[in-house]
């Protein structure tokens, strides 16, 4: 009986370890589960993270790019004002209404001179006249259209200076057009050069901003109608060239700060330190100088003698 006893605790202490083995393998496979997904949560996390940090570094890396693009664009324009023409775009050449008005004065008086010799030569004919004033009138009529019909108004400047200032008129106003076309292109030139206001404010003006905006919605050269119009764009075109000019030597300025040996930033601070203290020290100067200015100053008084 007590070995029957014995056994059957001998059989359970066996089950029971049995069991616990079987627990603990269990937990433990659960444990190393656990461990697992945690492993490859955080590794896909770690993948997510890395991808990301990808994904931002390439974005960062296009719009540096893209910026230094737009940066090299933007300069090329600007240097492209060095190279503009700016007599065609001020119209040196372009005849004055002064010049039109004389040389079509000499014109007209050039045929009426013609048409009177004419009259008085067929008023002679007609023994209206004299003959010999239809004979002197027929020969200044003749000369006069010699110098025309035959080509010798190129001899006499002042009465073939007219056509030629009209045609040199028409001629400047549309290679200016054409120019200004070219130059614009598709994409419009003066807007895009618009952010050297920075550097020179005049081109801030109102009417500046109106043509960089006609420039920019592609109708600028239906706007430039009148001589006002393209003189102000060449005005535009040689406030755009001082602002480059001023950027280019703000450029030279900092180059030359940054070879130094020094901070600028500190040179700065020491600056407005020193402009402090002017500042401050004016006030006590101009509260003491009324105060001086009542006391007598001693040196214009002689001293009296003693004894």
């Amino acid at each position: 009986m007590n070995i029957s006893d014995d056994n059957h605790g001998q059989s359970a202490s066996q089950s029971g370890r049995a069991q616990n083995e079987q627990e603990s393998w269990a937990n433990n496979q659960k444990t190393h589960s656990e461990e697992a997904k945690e492993s490859r949560a955080a590794r896909e996390k770690e993948r997510l993270l890395w991808e990301e940090e990808e994904r931002l570094k390439k974005i960062e890396e296009r719009e540096r790019v893209e910026k230094e693009r737009l940066e090299a664009e933007r300069r090329a324009l600007y240097a492209e004002l060095e190279g503009l023409d700016y007599d065609l775009l001020s119209l040196v050449d372009y005849p004055t209404d002064h010049e039109l008005y004389a040389a079509k004065r000499a014109r007209t008086l050039w045929f009426i001179a013609l048409g009177s010799a004419l009259f008085l030569f067929l008023a002679s004919l007609l023994s209206l006249t004299s003959p010999w004033v239809g004979g002197i009138a027929g020969g200044i009529a003749f000369v006069l259209w010699l110098t025309h019909g035959a080509g010798m108004m190129s001899y006499f400047p002042s009465l073939n200076r007219y056509p030629n200032l009209v045609t040199q008129r028409k001629r400047l106003k549309r290679d200016l057009i054409e120019y200004i076309r070219n130059l614009e292109g598709r994409q419009g030139y003066m807007h895009r050069i618009y952010p050297l206001v920075q550097f020179n404010p005049r081109l801030g003006a109102r009417k500046f901003k109106r043509l960089a905006l006609m420039s920019k919605e592609h109708t600028l050269l239906a706007n430039l109608r009148t001589l006002q119009d393209t003189r102000a764009y060449h005005e535009y075109m040689v406030e755009a060239l001082r602002g480059y000019q001023e950027l280019l030597q703000q450029e030279k300025e900092d180059k030359f700060v940054e070879s130094m040996d020094f901070d600028p930033e500190l040179l700065e601070e020491k600056a407005q330190q020193q402009a402090q203290k002017d500042n401050t020290a004016a006030p006590a100067e101009q509260k003491e100088s009324p105060k001086a200015a009542q006391e007598p100053d001693p040196t214009l008084f002689t001293p009296r003698d003693q004894g």
